[in-house]
C-alpha cells in the first residue's frame, strides 16, 4: 500500500496546521507523511513561538517549519487536505472541485470525504494566533484528540467512501 501524505490546512501556516503536523508525526511516527500549508499564508514565516513550546512539551518540534501557501504540486502530491474548520473545507472545495482527485477532509470527520459536499457541522479548531500559551496548550489538547479519532484514517489507498474508521 502507498504511503499517504495529508496536508493541515489554515489559513497562514504559522499556528494550527503546523501543530497539527507536529502532533501527527508524533502519533504517526512512520507510515503517513504530514505536511502543512495556509490558503493565505505569507511564504517563508516561522510557526508561532507558542505553537513551537507547546509542540515542545509534547515531544515535537515545528522549529525549521517555513510557512508556505497551498499551491498546485502540494496539491498534486496530496492524498488528503485536511481543514482546521468548515470554513477551510468549503474553501478547499470552491478551490478545487471533485476533480482534483484530492480527498478534502476534516478532524472532526476522520476518513470521511468531504470533496464537493456540503460541510457538515463540526468541531471547529479555533486560532489561537496571538494567544497566551495556555490558549496554545488547549488548541493542542483539540487537535491531540481529533487527531486520536482518526486512528485508522489516512490511509494511502481508495477512500472508504462516507465511512469512519
Amino acid at each position: 500500500m502507498k504511503h499517504a501524505t495529508v496536508v493541515f490546512v489554515c489559513t497562514g501556516n504559522t499556528c494550527r496546521s503546523p501543530l497539527a503536523m507536529v502532533l501527527a508525526r508524533l502519533r504517526w511516527p512512520a507510515g503517513v507523511e504530514f505536511l502543512s500549508a495556509g490558503l493565505q499564508a505569507e511564504a517563508g514565516q516561522p510557526a508561532a513561538e507558542n505553537a513551537c513550546l507547546v509542540a515542545a512539551e509534547r515531544g515535537g518540534s515545528p522549529a525549521d517549519h517555513e510557512s508556505r501557501r497551498l499551491d498546485a504540486p502540494m496539491v498534486a502530491r496530496a492524498d488528503w487536505l485536511v481543514g482546521m474548520s468548515r470554513s477551510y473545507v468549503a474553501q478547499l472545495n470552491a478551490r478545487l472541485g471533485v476533480q482534483s482527485g484530492v480527498r478534502i477532509g476534516s478532524l472532526g470527520h476522520p476518513n470521511r470525504d468531504l470533496s464537493g459536499i456540503g460541510t457538515p457541522a463540526e468541531e471547529e479548531v479555533a486560532d489561537p494566533i496571538g494567544g497566551s500559551l495556555e490558549t496554545y496548550r488547549k488548541v493542542a489538547d483539540q487537535l491531540e484528540r481529533l487527531l486520536a479519532a482518526c486512528t485508522g484514517s489516512f490511509s494511502g489507498g481508495s477512500a472508504a467512501e462516507g465511512e469512519h474508521t
